[in-house]
C-alpha cells in the first residue's frame, strides 16, 4: 500500500523555512511587556494575580491612601528580561520578596522597632506583615500569552 500527498510543497517548505528563523527573542519580549503591563494593572487595582484584595496596609489606611503604591517605586521596578530561550519578570527592589510572601520582622538592635504612621510613632518588638503577592501569571494572562503565541506563529508562517 502506497500514500501519495499532492500539494504546493514549495509554500510549505516556506512556512517550515521561517520557522526555522522564528524570532523567539522578539516572542519573549512581547510575552515579557504583556505580564509586566498586567502587573502594574494589579498594582492599581490593588489585587493579587489571584484576584483578591491585598490586606490594607496601616500606613494606607492612615493616609488614606493605596496600598504598595505610596511611591510607586515597587511598580515601577518591574521588569523583564528576554532571550531565545526563555523570559525572565520581576524587580530588583529588596524588599519585594517581603510583600510578596509576607514576613514577621523583629527588632534585633535594640528592645524595639521604631517607626511612623501617619503623625505618630510607634514602638513594637515585632511586626507582621501579611502576603501581598502582586506577582504571578493567572488565567487572563495564559490567554493573553496564548493569543501572542499564536499570532507570532501565523505571521511566522503566512
Amino acid at each position: 500500500m502506497a500514500v501519495q500527498i499532492i500539494g504546493d510543497w514549495s509554500r510549505f517548505e516556506g512556512c517550515l523555512q521561517r520557522l526555522v528563523g522564528f524570532d523567539f527573542v522578539g516572542l519573549h519580549k512581547e510575552i515579557g511587556e504583556q505580564i509586566v503591563t498586567a502587573t502594574e494593572a494589579r498594582f492599581r487595582q490593588g489585587v493579587g494575580p489571584d484576584g483578591k484584595k491585598w490586606p490594607e496596609s496601616m500606613r494606607a489606611k492612615a493616609e488614606h491612601g493605596q496600598t504598595l503604591v505610596k511611591t510607586k517605586r515597587l511598580m515601577a521596578s518591574l521588569s523583564y528580561h528576554a532571550t531565545a530561550s526563555e523570559v525572565a519578570v520581576g524587580t530588583n527592589v529588596v524588599y519585594a520578596g517581603v510583600h510578596q510572601t509576607g514576613a514577621k520582622i523583629q527588632a534585633k538592635r535594640s528592645k524595639y522597632l521604631r517607626f511612623r504612621i501617619g503623625r505618630r510613632w510607634a514602638m513594637k518588638r515585632a511586626v507582621e506583615i501579611p502576603a501581598r503577592p502582586f506577582m504571578g501569571i493567572n488565567d487572563d494572562d495564559k490567554t493573553a500569552i496564548q493569543e501572542i503565541i499564536q499570532k507570532r506563529i501565523a505571521e511566522a508562517t503566512r
